[in-house]
């Protein structure tokens, strides 16, 4: 599906890059973004020898973020973006052993992307209304999220993830400077995480119990479609 969307933009860049509408006076913009991403997956036991225990994944959905992305353009209505985000998501893990007995415990993980991304816009834009296309690639900075009793997880030297994006969107220009964006976005990544506990004894329930500090990996794969709205300044 991506290799088809990917090849769609590249055939419109090709057959609209001499029709496209005149350009207004605004080179660059920048954006602040509400985002909502459907569903995403976190793997607890990725380096498992059992085929079964490697693939387990608990699915996490229904993602809220905030973003920034910083718009330059910079040909004929050929534009080129870099992006931020905070992504955060938690859940209610009951099937944590802790002593012999199951806890509830607090799960998930936290990742940063950077994204580089290329946009043009559509043939019927117009000055009001700017249809666009685009995709790129980014880097993601993760790390698991663990707490429990008096315990949670630090990150101890995850890798940097890799990825790819395409996306479609539109914006709205309210004023010559103020516009509003909304966008759609279609991206894979995945990303190992490296971790260990913050101590060695963790207090919980009003007993003590001994736990390992040894390394911890995990990986997430955030595989669902992401939508966003933002207010666009354009100076």
């Amino acid at each position: 599906m991506k290799l088809k969307f990917s090849h769609i933009i590249i055939f419109s860049v090709i057959t609209s890059i001499n029709i496209l509408p005149q350009s207004t006076d605004n080179k660059f913009s920048i954006s602040l973004n509400y985002n909502y991403t459907t569903t995403s997956k976190l793997y607890l036991q990725p380096n498992s020898s059992d085929p079964f225990l490697r693939n387990l994944y608990s699915e996490l959905e229904d993602i809220y973020s905030i973003s920034t992305e910083f718009r330059f353009e910079i040909y004929e209505h050929l534009l080129i973006g870099l992006g931020s985000e905070f992504i955060s998501k938690t859940f209610p893990n009951r099937n944590f052993n802790l002593g012999g007995n199951r806890i509830e415990i607090k799960d998930g993980f936290s990742v940063i992307p950077i994204e580089l991304s290329l946009y043009y816009l559509l043939p019927f834009s117009s000055q009001q209304f700017k249809f666009f296309m685009g995709g790129g690639g980014g880097i993601y900075f993760g790390k698991h999220i663990r707490e429990f009793g008096d315990v949670f997880f630090q990150d101890n030297e995850s890798q940097v993830g890799y990825g790819i994006h395409v996306g479609v969107g539109m914006e709205y220009f309210i004023k010559d400077y103020l516009s509003i964006r909304g966008q759609m976005r279609f991206r894979d990544p995945e990303f190992k995480m490296k971790s260990r506990y913050s101590n060695n004894i963790v207090n919980y329930s009003g007993n003590s119990y001994l736990i390992s500090t040894d390394s911890y990996n995990s990986k997430a794969n955030i595989d669902g479609v992401t939508f966003t709205i933002g207010a666009v300044l354009n100076f």
